[in-house]
Formats: structure tokens, C-alpha cells, sequence
């Protein structure tokens, strides 16, 4: 049988709720349980208006993880993990029938975050990946505490005004990309984080000694 891959997926916003607020997001891909290093992910600070917030943050992660498998897996089994039960159950279980409503909320209410909501409804509607809630900020070592970890401190990252984009599938011992703006710099075995005044080089999986 064909191995399940993983992708997981979190936001992350400092002031949510507050003006000013400043959200990020990232998605991270493993070909089986999560472990190790992951062979592609992405994460950005959340683009504003509207305000930045932590449902914010969660639904476009989920989106730009199915929108990265949909244009770049490999066709076998995958399945999302997220720890937001409100971007799982917009995908997949109040989005369908917000969408029969016309994007109206059962009491008569339009649908906030609807500029996320409704590509994400229409995107998993044709993929129908399984969405799998998982527990945020766990301790220990498996598979989804590992995975979980691993977004939340490329959404936090993120939020601070680094982005990564890597795919290291097929390239053997190529590390990861850490983009700023449009400054590219890629390394092996380490990434960059660029700031406006000096560019300082960071080995992410310092994230989790």
C-alpha cells in the first residue's frame, strides 16, 4: 500500500484582535508521518487589510497547503493536519452549506473571512483531502507534535517577516530557501533570514533542539 503523506498547516498573529496586529502562516510536507526534516514548505506574514487575526492566519495556511498540493503533489494519499477546528470545519463541514446559502450564515449573517473562506470551500470541495484536527503545542517527539511544532515556528517566523519556500523532493541534501522580499538565497543545510539592516544565517532545525 501506497504510504499517506502529511502536510501540516497553523497560523499564528501577535496582537490578535488589536489594531496593528500582524499575522503569518506556513504549511510544511512530509512523504509519510511527520519526522525529521520536512521536503517542502511555505510560509509568509499574512497580507492586511483586513486586520490580521489568528482565523485568519489558520484558513490561509490551510489554503495555500491544499493549493501547493494541488499544483505540485504527486497524486498519492495525503492528509492536512491542523490545530484549528474553525478552518477544518470551514473547509469541510459549515463551508458547503454557507456556499448553498449564497455565503449566508444560517442566521441570516454573511460569512466573515469569506475572501479566504470560499476559495477554500471550492478548493477541498474537488480535492476532498482529509482534514485532521490535531492538538496545538504539544511536548514529546511524534509524528503530530512534531509536525505541529514545526509550523507553529515557521508561522511565528513569519509573522516576524520571514518567508520560506523550499521543495527539496528529488534533490538530495539541498536545504531549504528562506526568502525576504525579493532577495532569494538559498543554501544547503541552513537557511538565511535577511532583515532591512543585516542578513543573519539560522539553521531551522535549531528550532527544535
Amino acid at each position: 500500500m501506497p504510504v499517506t503523506a502529511s502536510i501540516y498547516c497553523d497560523g499564528a498573529c501577535r496582537g490578535n484582535g488589536k489594531a496593528g496586529a500582524i499575522g503569518g502562516w506556513a504549511w510544511a510536507y512530509w512523504p509519510g508521518a511527520a519526522g525529521g526534516e520536512p521536503l517542502a514548505g511555505g510560509a509568509d506574514r499574512l497580507r492586511s487589510p483586513p486586520a490580521a487575526t489568528n482565523q485568519r492566519a489558520e484558513l490561509r495556511a490551510m489554503l495555500e497547503a491544499l493549493q501547493w498540493w494541488g499544483a505540485h503533489g504527486d497524486g498519492g494519499p495525503v492528509r492536512i493536519f491542523s490545530d484549528s477546528q474553525y478552518a477544518i470545519n470551514c473547509a469541510s463541514v459549515w463551508g458547503p452549506g454557507w456556499k448553498r446559502r449564497g455565503w449566508m450564515r444560517s442566521v441570516g449573517e454573511p460569512v466573515q473571512n469569506l475572501d479566504l473562506i470560499q476559495p477554500l470551500v471550492d478548493l477541498w470541495g474537488f480535492m476532498r483531502i482529509p482534514l485532521v484536527h490535531v492538538r496545538g503545542h504539544q511536548t514529546g517527539d511524534g509524528p503530530e507534535a512534531w509536525g505541529n511544532n514545526w509550523v507553529d515556528r515557521m508561522a511565528v517566523a513569519a509573522s516576524d517577516g520571514s518567508t520560506v519556500q523550499f521543495d527539496r523532493r528529488g534533490q538530495a541534501g539541498a536545504g531549504a530557501a528562506l526568502l525576504s522580499g525579493s532577495d532569494v538565497i538559498e543554501l544547503v543545510g541552513t537557511t538565511t533570514r535577511q532583515h532591512k539592516k543585516a542578513a543573519v544565517q539560522t539553521d531551522i532545525r535549531s528550532w527544535f533542539s
